[in-house]
């Protein structure tokens, strides 16, 4: 996932709105919109949001601690398995399925983007 300085926003900005492109412009209501997300921190609400966010199939945006490379990434995630320890997920950082410790989640917020899980899957299906 790209992360923009504040100038770089302001500059691709600036030249999505003098463009007719309707992408384009699909793109500026993204960044604009990114803004107005509100990220919760606490533990216990994280994890009543992943459950929402299943059971209503929205795309999670999460930050997430990795123990084995020690980095804090930001990934949107699909949630194709809920347990309240861990979320396996389709990872579009990543474009590959991944399992996430919710105790690593440091902050998460619902998107309005639906999915839909792939027909046949199983977590049994899934080829480590």
């Amino acid at each position: 996932m790209v992360s923009l300085t504040k100038a770089e926003k302001t500059k691709l900005k600036e030249i999505l709105v003098k463009s007719n492109d309707n992408e384009a412009k699909k793109i500026l209501d993204k960044i604009n919109n990114e803004r107005k997300l509100k990220y919760t921190c606490d533990k216990k609400q994280i994890i009543q949001l992943l459950r929402k966010a299943f059971q209503e199939k929205k795309k999670v945006k999460i930050q997430y601690y990795s123990h084995m490379s020690d980095e804090v990434t930001m990934r949107k995630v699909a949630i194709y398995k809920f347990e309240p320890e861990v979320i396996t997920c389709y990872c579009y950082l990543r474009d590959d399925e991944r399992v996430f410790r919710t105790d690593r989640i440091n902050k998460a917020v619902m998107l309005d983007e639906t999915y839909k899980i792939p027909k046949g899957w199983t977590p049994e299906s899934r080829v480590w």
